[in-house]
């Protein structure tokens, strides 16, 4: 193959990519995909190898351009792979590129969606096999161990998803908490996303909180690499990066309308502090109270309700039990000027005197 035509196969393939995965092509551009993919053994390589290093490069934040970007990036890993053999699975057969590719044809045309191939071939990243899904209800936590001997600890009302790939392991958190223990492989980063944050680690435990204008980043071993994205013509950047080590954090605001993301780091913190609910513990210092509520909240049905804004900022400091709101609120009233309404077993009043 001359060069010219390596280059436009490889345009192609970063155009595919693209289409395929922004979850909106359209019936005509899943046809066109299927076409192009079957016609030639070669288009499936392409793909599979222009898709496997843009997760690579994913290592290094924001969105690529089409090939050119990934070529600069590793130009001797596009020469080298190109000339590979055909995808293998787990157990060493070679893919029938043809069957595959019928299969995938087949799924786009009936609307399945998805196709799940044994193995973890870059090919899954593009229609979304391999990815496993958690959640915990309101008062639920859940230990979920990884196939790598990774293990995920869920506070509760979280939820996260998880595609452990060839080169990259990564874990979205959709909402909630999280605390991670990482397993050590430095050929594949171990990635949490968390809105337009991301968190990197090769090795290490670190807890992830993500609330509704703000997340909170806290490692307790090992460094991490967090950055935080913007949105700029329809394309993820990064703005800001920081390195952090055991006993920092990192807070992290929301980019808004009008508002530019921030990101506070702080050294020496009590990791403790940001990781009591481990052990089914809320830990408060100089917490403002609507803060403390919202915690609260998230554990019980009995929901706790501030009548006034005048108390949203009372300084709280202690240690209380998640599961028993009504021992917090009595103990708040009887050290704050405040009055304390039960209502049954759905909610509890607080307010101002």
């Amino acid at each position: 193959m001359t060069k010219n035509k390596q280059q436009a196969l490889r345009e192609n393939a970063a155009h595919w990519c693209i289409v395929m995965d922004s979850g909106q092509a359209s019936s005509a551009e899943k046809k066109a995909f299927a076409d192009w993919i079957t016609k030639d053994p070669a288009h499936m390589r392409e793909y599979n190898l222009v898709h496997a290093l843009w997760a690579e490069a994913a290592m290094f934040g924001g969105t690529l351009d089409p090939a050119s970007d990934v070529i600069t990036l590793f130009p001797q890993e596009v020469d080298g792979r190109a000339k590979s053999a055909p995808v293998r699975h787990r157990s060493g057969r070679l893919l029938r590129v043809g069957h595959l590719a019928a299969a995938v044809l087949i799924a786009l045309f009936l609307g399945l969606g998805a196709i799940v191939l044994v193995g973890d071939d870059p090919l899954e990243w593009a229609f979304g096999p391999g990815v496993e899904h958690f959640s915990t209800r309101k008062g639920e936590s859940r230990l979920v161990s990884l196939s790598d001997g990774s293990v995920v600890e869920m506070n509760t009302q979280s939820e996260i998803e998880v595609r452990y790939g060839r080169h990259v392991r990564e874990i979205r958190l959709l909402r909630g908490e999280a605390y991670f223990d990482v397993a050590k492989d430095p050929q594949r980063p171990f990635l949490v996303n968390a809105d337009q944050t991301r968190v990197q680690a090769v090795g290490t435990e670190f807890n992830v909180r993500l609330r509704d204008a703000d997340i909170a980043v806290t490692v307790i071993e090992g460094r991490v690499l967090v950055r935080q994205f913007t949105s700029k013509a329809g394309k993820a950047s990064p703005s800001l990066e920081e390195s952090l080590g055991r006993n920092e954090q990192a807070i992290l605001n929301k980019e808004e309308a009008g508002n530019h993301p921030s990101m506070l780091k702080t050294a020496s913190v009590v990791p403790e502090r940001f990781i009591s609910w481990r052990q089914k513990r809320l830990l408060f210092e100089a917490a403002p109270l609507i803060d403390v509520v919202a915690d609260f909240n998230r554990y019980n049905s009995m929901e706790l309700i501030l009548s006034d804004r005048s108390l949203d900022d009372l300084s709280i400091s202690g240690v209380f039990d998640p599961r028993d709101p009504e021992t917090f609120a009595r103990t708040l009233e009887a050290m704050a000027p405040v009055e304390v309404l039960v209502f049954g077993r759905s909610k509890i009043l607080i307010k101002a005197l």
